[in-house]
């Protein structure tokens, strides 16, 4: 259900009858009662919208009656929406205004209860952007500009406290321990791959991004930083419709994306295909100085990395209602992903007065394959009570990446020239992660003001990591195992979850509290060694929401809940040593513990006719926090590992503000400050850093069909253990022009027109010191159409966060 804000001065409440004449011009009037005691229900919202063309044009709560007027307005035809927390809201039939007859009574009105769903604050007009309820906020993108012809990590970069570094890892308020979910459901794939598959999914799949810093007990407890859920369309219309979107750039990017919907009766089907090529090469530098060495030298790296991605991607959803109370429904997801890589990187050794000393180069080249295939099917059951529902869900995930690469390096002559043959060897990785799950919710009303959920989940995840490395014997003039750097990792991880969750609706408050109780064991396993290492643990994660209405406009909450990261990746566990390259390894800390987190946040939200200002100060205490850490060898050779810091502190607050009308969009800002202690692993590697990042993206509606847009984002430098992150900036400008009443959209977006897409990192440790640059080349221009058949999507209609159209979580 929704509760849409009204301003103060917009707001006509009524005392008792009899209801005040109109001043001039016409009016609607009524009274609001309720269906079962027919009790009169005070301020209950009142929207007033223009019947040919939707368009708010009066807004009222009831008074202590329930009484209500609307006015003044003039002559037309009106439709009528009333609304308030714990009711389904309800339309009127048209309501005709004549200047002959110009004050309209609609008579008593009746509201049927809607226990103790969480309720969302819309900010803008009848298609909003941004909804605000007191659980998370959800940004609908569907139509926003500057992010045509991308995918859907440009859709993140679009959204406030999201980021999306280079490496295409996702992170929200500067934590990477975000949960990213598609469709209410988290990806078994580590960030990284996580990443690329995001990066082959086409924009226009989207329709909204539900943002959940502080998520309750229902939810998966993963993600220290809460959960960032991306919800692709999937809703079919009645009848037959569909569309289809092709796109190009300046980049070597195209897309081309199609969807269709078909719904009948009991049964709707929607389908959904995406290609995606792109080209964005990427430079790599690296200056450092050896301070182990006396006396000092230096090592410079440059590199160039060209990645081609070709990518295609299906979705379809079924549903099937199996009378009044019962539905089946079925979702599969498949991607497939083929990206051409070749990376070349030149080492330059100077002495202590900085002239080269040697030169070397090394090449490597090769084809990444990705595959993701997901399925799920879906019982729902609604009592005749209402609100009283039963659900389960059955899911599959399979996943794989990898593939075969060649390297040659070469020593090279001061002048360049190559000397003698080149060093070559092949690398063949593979990574298969799966996940099955089952999972069932129960929520029963109580009363008509408390509502009890519980609920099931069971999850067992599989990684299986493989690396062959074979190098070529010049002398028998064929390739043989290297054993040093030949690896088989098998990670096993089984969860059994249950919750229970109170919620209660006295009056204005809205109260909720939750307990989740889990047994888990994980257990890794190296072929090579023999070595196997178990961690099994048990975990409790409370959760509590305390949420008070002043009124239609303003709202103040504050939560706690209780989160886990788990170390269950490759990268980070397996201690075999990893060649990025031969003067920089990676080797991962098999014990490393889980990361605990313990978030509260205090929230206020105004919202007046067009304008909502949303501020959230937050703190978070982390337990055995995971950071990365490298050493050098007296060979100049670094080594990147992870350790369990012993806590680490941070708090601050996130700030808001959105806009509607002829100039919309949203402005964000985040400031935190945050205090890591390390003392647990070395001297001097604790950080106390304060950080800040705003972000705009404004839209101007020049006219009905056409839409400027523009995105900015900043962020200020921070301070890390064992160094630095420079500040970084991005900038893109999109316009829209819609055609054939919006049936047909073209849109043009330009990327990064100042090539600012680059991350500058400094290493400062006693043995050296070492400065890193990394820049990706997405500056161009990107032209995209899109067409749409049959009726307008039904998400566009349907009132978010509603108790029948869920939230997607």
């Amino acid at each position: 259900m929704t509760l849409l804000a009204v301003p103060p001065a917009a707001a006509q409440a009524v005392p008792a009858s009899p209801r005040p004449p109109a001043t001039g011009g016409g009016d609607i009037r009524g009274r609001v009662v309720d269906a079962a005691t027919k009790a009169p229900i005070a301020s209950a919202s009142v929207n007033v919208t223009t019947l040919a063309a939707p368009a708010s044009v009066g807004r009222a709560s009831t008074g202590a009656d329930g009484g209500f007027r609307v006015g003044p307005l003039k002559p037309g035809r009106y439709r009528v929406r009333i609304f308030t927390i714990g009711y389904t809201p309800r339309d009127l039939p048209p309501v005709d205004i004549k200047a002959s007859a110009p004050q309209v009574d609609v008579g008593t009105v009746t509201l049927t209860a809607a226990p103790l769903e969480l309720q969302s604050l819309v900010v803008t007009g009848q298609k909003p952007d941004v909804l605000l309820a007191p659980d998370r906020t959800t940004y609908v993108v569907r139509d926003m500009p500057t992010t045509r012809g991308g995918n859907v990590l440009d859709v993140l970069r679009n959204v406030p406290s999201v980021d999306v570094d280079i490496d295409n890892v996702v992170s929200l308020r500067g934590n990477s321990g975000v949960v990213v979910q598609i469709n209410g459901r988290p990806s078994p794939m580590k960030p990284a791959q996580l990443g690329n598959f995001l990066a082959q999914l086409p924009a226009n799949m989207v329709d909204k991004v539900e943002v959940v810093p502080n998520p309750s007990a229902r939810e998966d407890p993963d993600g220290v930083a809460g959960i960032i859920n991306i919800v692709l369309k999937r809703t079919a219309d009645a009848g037959t419709s569909g569309g289809l979107t092709i796109g190009g750039g300046t980049t070597g990017h195209a897309d081309i994306g199609g969807t269709l919907g078909y719904q009948r009766g009991p049964l709707s089907l929607y389908g959904s295909y995406g290609f995606l090529r792109d080209n964005r090469p990427r430079t790599d530098a690296i200056s450092r100085e050896n301070r182990y060495l006396d006396p000092v030298t230096y090592l410079e790296e440059s590199g160039f990395r060209s990645q081609i991605p070709v990518a295609h991607t299906f979705t379809g959803t079924g549903g099937y209602r199996l009378g009044t109370h019962d539905e089946l429904s079925a979702d599969l997801m498949y991607s497939t992903r083929n990206e051409a890589e070749f990376y070349n990187i030149q080492y330059r050794y100077l002495d202590a007065a900085r002239d080269l000393s040697n030169l070397s180069d090394r090449q490597s080249q090769g084809i990444n394959h990705e595959f993701n295939f997901e399925s799920t099917l879906g019982y729902k059951h609604a009592f005749t009570a209402k609100a009283h529902k039963l659900s389960g869900e059955l899911r599959l995930v399979r996943a794989e990446e990898g593939g075969p690469y060649s390297i040659a390096a070469r020593t090279l002559a001061l002048d360049g020239a190559p000397v003698g043959a080149p060093a070559r060897e092949t690398q063949t990785g593979w990574e298969h992660p799966g996940d099955n799950s089952l999972k069932v919710d129960y929520v029963r009303p109580l009363t008509s003001h408390l509502r009890l959920e519980t609920g099931y989940k069971g999850s067992l995840r599989n990684i299986h990591t493989t690396l062959e490395t074979e190098v070529f014997d010049s002398a028998r003039a064929r390739y043989l195992p290297d054993s040093a750097r030949i690896n088989d990792f098998t990670y096993h991880q089984q969860v059994h979850a249950a919750y229970a969750m109170l919620g209660a609706k006295p009056g204005k408050w809205l109260l909720q509290a939750g307990l989740r109780a889990e047994l888990a064991t994980t257990q890794f396993h190296l072929k090579a060694s023999g070595a196997t290492y178990d961690n099994p643990y048990n975990s409790l994660f409370p959760s509590a929401l305390v949420a008070y209405d002043f009124d239609d406009a303003h709202q103040i909450k504050l939560s706690y809940s209780t989160r886990i990261r788990r170390p269950d990746d490759a990268d980070v566990l397996d201690p075999t040593p990893h060649y990025l390259d031969p003067l920089n390894l990676s080797r991962g800390n098999p014990y490393l513990k889980p990361e605990y987190i313990r978030a509260l946040e205090l929230g206020f939200k105004r919202t007046a006719e067009r304008l909502t200002v949303q501020v959230t100060p937050f703190y978070r205490h982390t337990l055995n926090a995971v950071r990365t850490l490298r050493t050098i060898d007296s060979t100049g050779v670094t080594t990147r590992t992870f350790a369990n810091v012993a806590t680490t502190d941070a708090y601050g607050a996130d700030a808001t503000v959105s806009l509607s009308g002829r100039l919309s969009g949203f402005a964000g800002a985040s400031a935190f400050r945050q205090i890591s202690n390390a003392a647990n692993l070395a001297p001097g590697l604790s950080a106390r850093t304060y950080g800040w990042t705003a972000r705009t993206n404004v839209s101007f509606h020049v006219s009905s069909a056409l839409d400027l847009q523009t995105l900015l984002f900043y962020q200020s430098p921070l301070t890390v253990e064992q160094g630095r992150i420079a500040s970084r900036t991005r900038l893109s400008l999109a316009a829209r022009q819609k055609l054939m009443n919006d049936r047909l959209g073209l849109t043009l977006r330009l990327v990064d027109p100042f090539n600012t897409s680059r991350e500058t990192s400094t290493t400062i440790d006693p043995q050296f010191y070492q400065v890193s640059d990394r820049r990706r080349a997405i500056r161009g221009l990107l032209l995209s159409a899109s067409w749409t058949f049959g009726r307008g999507s039904k998400e566009h209609d349907r009132e978010p966060n509603d108790p029948d159209g869920g939230n997607g979580s």
